[in-house]
């Protein structure tokens, strides 16, 4: 497994990786759907990218002029939805507050132009429709999350990874199961990374089929760039004797990302657990796993969130500098 030598920002691009690439999972690069979530996580992460999209105002006026004018002169939802395409560069931040203005009120005109975008014969059209237009929902609480359970079903699969991540976002509980159920057909298909966004949506959900899923992907010696950090964030024993064996085989510079994993599901499953995992027969075994347990809750649990920073929290302006 490739050294995560990004593991504390793990992307900090403004902007979800377009359709165009959708590939497949990498085990160093974040998906569409992870950098998607990482400028949903909370509204100082928004405002952060926007402003540093506004930053560059003097470099982008001349291309995105004309479009942010438009925008800004519409005067209903309707009309900046009609106005959606020209969303883009300089034009995206004007367009995302002024439709966060009509708030709840223009839930059920979004939900209304995804289930129309879904009809759209270019995909590339189609999926940045989506990552705005879903993006909006994120803000809209249970009614977002309400229209989010009601157009699912006719949204495409790049649709439906990305409506897993902000339905985790919004903590609906009750779309638990229709997020396995995206995940148990997604996950057959490697060449997406369509999965990655039902397993957001779990591990927000603290649905206890997410460990379990990742242990067997573990196991299974699959490896894609949300793994490790998504076990240090929902991991349970199970992933305990298959993290200890990866750290192992490991060179001596590159085991801190699975023994991070393994300190976070420490604390979370407790000494007595962790005991139990590792399945120590005699004696000197028990003694050896002893100590490995009182090393791992030895370490502070904050560590592993700054160590996964952007799996944790937002992305924050020290990310970003680190980024550049």
């Amino acid at each position: 497994m490739a050294k995560r030598k990004g593991a504390k920002l793990h992307g900090g691009s403004g902007r979800p990786a377009g359709s165009a690439r959708q590939t497949a999972a990498s085990a160093t690069i974040p998906s569409a759907q992870t950098l998607f979530r990482f400028t949903l996580v909370d509204t100082q992460t928004r405002d952060l990218l926007d402003k540093a999209t506004l930053a560059m105002r003097s470099l982008l006026w001349k291309r995105d002029g004309a479009s942010v004018r438009q925008i800004e002169a519409a005067r209903t939802a309707e009309e900046l939805l009609d106005l959606l395409p020209l969303a883009n560069g300089l034009a995206e931040p004007v367009w995302l507050e002024r439709m966060r203005r009509f708030g709840s009120q223009a839930v059920f005109l979004i939900s209304a132009r995804l289930r129309a975008v879904s009809n759209s014969r270019s995909s590339e059209a189609r999926h940045l429709a989506y990552e705005k237009l879903i993006a909006l929902l994120r803000w809209q609480g249970e009614a977002g999350a309400q229209a989010l359970l009601e157009v699912f079903d006719a949204l495409d699969d790049y649709g439906k990874s990305l409506a897993c991540v902000v339905l985790g976002l919004l903590g609906a509980r009750g779309s638990a199961d229709k997020l396995w159920a995206f995940y148990e057909r997604a996950a057959r298909d490697r060449r997406e990374t369509h999965y990655v966004g039902a397993l957001w949506g779990l591990i927000d959900l603290k649905d206890g089929r997410a460990g379990e899923v990742l242990a067997d992907l573990l196991k299974a010696g699959q490896d894609f760039y949300e793994l490790i950090p998504f076990l240090s964030l929902a991991g349970d024993e199970r992933a305990v004797r298959p993290l200890m064996a990866m750290a192992a085989l490991l060179p001596e510079d590159e085991k801190l990302t699975p023994l991070t994993a393994l300190v976070g599901i420490a604390h979370r499953t407790g000494r007595e657990a962790l005991l139990a995992a590792v399945d120590a027969t005699t004696p000197a075994e028990r003694e050896a796993a002893e100590r490995i347990a009182d090393q791992l809750l030895a370490q502070p649990a904050d560590a592993v969130a700054e160590y996964f920073a952007s799996f944790y929290r937002g992305v924050r302006p020290e990310d970003l500098a680190r980024a550049l």
